[in-house]
C-alpha cells in the first residue's frame, strides 16, 4: 500500500544563517556550519493522527542520536528542530517557521498533512523528506527534491498492489468493503484502487466503499451498518489506529463476523496493552511494508536498541515509530551522500544517485529512489502480515513478505510503464494549500 492515512510531518527548512565570530558557516546553504547541520522535523504528536504518530518524534531522535554518537555525518553533528503540526493545516506554518526563522538546511515532513507544505518548499528551494503516504506529488516532474520514504511512485492515483486482497482470498473472503477518510487523497485512492482493481484481480467482488469518513473519527456507527448491510465478508481499513479500533469494536457489538479485516496501522505495543486486543482473532490482519520486530534480524535488533537507548521507547514499535525512524534514516543517508560540504542540491542528487535504499534495513524489499525510475511504481510490491495470538504478535507467511502485482486501469498501467502521466485523463495530485 502506497497510501496510508497517517500523520507524520518532516520538514527540512532553510533560512539565512547569522554569521558570528564563534560559529563560521562552512557551506553556501542555510543551516550548515563547520560543526553542525540543522534539520527540521514535523509530525503529528497530537490531534486526530496522534494515536498513530505520537512517538514519531522520539523515533527520529533515536536515529539522529545514533548518527551523532558516531561523530555525526562527515564531521558535523546533526541538530533537529521538532514541531507538532497537531494533525492540521499547521503543517504549512510549521514549514514556514522552520525555513524563515529557525535556519534549517532541510525538512523532514513525516505527516499526513505534508501535502500542504510541499509547494512552499519547492518555491524556496528547500529539500523535503516526506512519509510518502500523503499524496501523489512525489512523482510529479519538477518535484524531484521531494524525497519519499516509501520510494518512487507515479504522479497519479489509480494504481496499487493486490497483496492485500491476496491475503483476503487466502482467508476465504469473496466480497470486500473498504473505508477511507475524505480529507486524505491517498487513503481515498487506496480504498478505491483496492476495490476497483486489486479485489477483482483476486476474484473478489467489491461490495461497499465509503471514502467520506472524517479524519480520525471514532463515530463509526454508519460505517459498521454499511459494512453489515453490504454483505461483504472482508474489510480494508487504510485509517489511523483510533478509527480502526472503533470499527473493530463496532463490528463486534453488532454481531458482524467477517472472514478478513486488513489494517495497515495498529501493530504496536499500544494494541497489545489495550482491550481491543481481546477481540482480535486470526481474521484481523495487520500489515506493513516494514519488517516486524518479531523477525529478529540484525536490522530489527538495531532498530529496537536505538529506540530504547536514544528514544526511551520499549516494547513493539508502531507505524508512527517506524516512519519516524525511517524518514530520519533517509535524511542521514542523504547527508552522507551530500559530501563534506553539503548543499541542498547535493543532498538530493546524492540520495537519488543511490538508485535504491533499504529503509534502514527494515524494508521488505529495497525501494527505488533513482531518477531513472522516478515517477513510476515498481511492478511488484510486498507487505508483512501480523496477527495476534496469546497476547503476542505472530508474523504470517512463515515470516516472509507477501508479494503482489501492480494493478490498475489499463490507462494507468500504461502511463506508469511509459512514465507518461498524460495518458491518464484524471490526476489526483494533492490540492494546493
Amino acid at each position: 500500500m502506497r497510501a496510508i492515512a497517517g500523520t507524520v510531518v518532516a520538514g527540512f527548512a532553510l533560512t539565512a544563517l547569522i554569521a558570528t565570530s564563534a560559529v563560521a558557516q562552512s557551506g553556501t546553504d542555510p543551516g550548515v556550519t563547520d560543526k553542525s547541520v540543522k534539520l527540521g522535523y514535523i509530525f503529528s504528536e497530537t490531534g486526530a493522527a496522534g494515536s498513530t504518530f505520537k512517538n514519531a518524534g522520539k523515533a527520529c531522535k533515536a536515529r539522529i542520536a545514533r548518527a551523532n554518537a558516531k561523530g555525526g555525518v562527515n564531521g558535523r553533528k546533526i541538530e533537529v528542530e521538532y514541531i507538532d503540526d497537531t494533525s492540521s493545516g499547521a503543517n504549512l506554518t510549521a514549514s514556514q517557521d522552520l525555513v524563515q526563522n529557525r535556519n534549517v538546511f532541510a525538512v523532514v515532513n513525516n505527516s499526513s498533512f505534508a501535502f500542504l507544505s510541499y509547494r512552499y518548499m519547492l518555491d524556496h528551494g528547500v529539500p523535503m523528506v516526506g512519509g510518502g503516504y500523503d499524496g501523489t506529488y512525489y512523482g510529479q516532474k519538477g518535484n524531484e527534491s521531494m524525497l519519499s520514504a516509501l520510494g518512487n511512485a507515479a504522479p497519479f492515483n489509480g494504481l496499487g498492489y493486490d497483496n492485500v486482497t491476496k491475503v483476503m482470498k487466502q482467508l476465504g473472503a469473496t466480497k470486500s468493503a473498504a473505508v477511507a477518510y475524505g480529507a486524505s487523497p491517498s487513503a481515498t485512492a487506496s480504498a478505491r484502487t483496492t476495490q476497483d482493481f486489486a479485489a477483482p484481480a483476486q476474484g473478489i467482488k467489491g461490495m461497499y466503499t465509503n471514502s467520506a469518513i472524517e479524519f480520525g473519527s471514532t463515530d463509526v456507527g454508519p460505517i459498521v451498518l454499511g459494512v453489515k448491510n453490504s454483505g461483504a465478508d472482508a474489510l480494508y481499513l487504510p485509517l489511523v489506529a483510533s478509527t480502526d479500533f472503533a470499527i473493530l469494536q463496532g463490528l463486534q457489538q453488532n454481531g458482524v463476523k467477517l472472514k478478513a479485516i486488513l489494517m495497515p496501522t495498529g501493530y504496536g505495543q499500544d494494541l497489545l496493552d489495550s482491550p481491543t486486543a481481546s477481540i482480535m482473532g486470526p481474521n484481523t490482519v495487520l500489515f506493513q511494508t516494514y519488517k516486524p520486530v518479531e523477525i529478529g534480524d540484525s536490522a530489527t535488533k538495531r532498530f529496537q536498541s536505538d529506540l530504547k537507548k536514544y528514544g526511551g521507547l520499549t516494547g513493539v514499535p508502531d507505524y508512527g515509530v517506524y516512519t519516524g525512524y525511517i524518514s530520519c534514516d533517509l535524511a542521514v543517508t542523504a547527508l552522507q551522500q551530500a559530501g563534506k560540504t553539503p548543499t541542498r542540491k547535493a543532498f538530493v542528487d546524492g540520495f537519488r544517485a543511490l538508485g535504491t535504499w533499504d529503509q534502514a534495513g527494515l524494508a521488505c524489499q529495497p525501494v527505488q529512489v533513482g531518477l531513472d525510475t522516478y515517477g513510476k511504481y515498481p511492478s511488484k510490491g510486498c507487505i508483512y502480515t501480523v496477527t495476534l495470538k496469546d497476547g503476542k504478535f505472530v508474523v504470517g507467511n512463515k515470516g516472509k513478505p507477501v508479494f503482489g502485482k501492480l494493478v490498475g486501469s489499463p490507462e494507468a498501467l500504461k502511463a506508469n510503464a511509459t512514465g507518461n502521466p498524460d495518458l491518464v485523463t484524471t490526476t489526483t495530485a494533492a490540492p494546493a494549500p
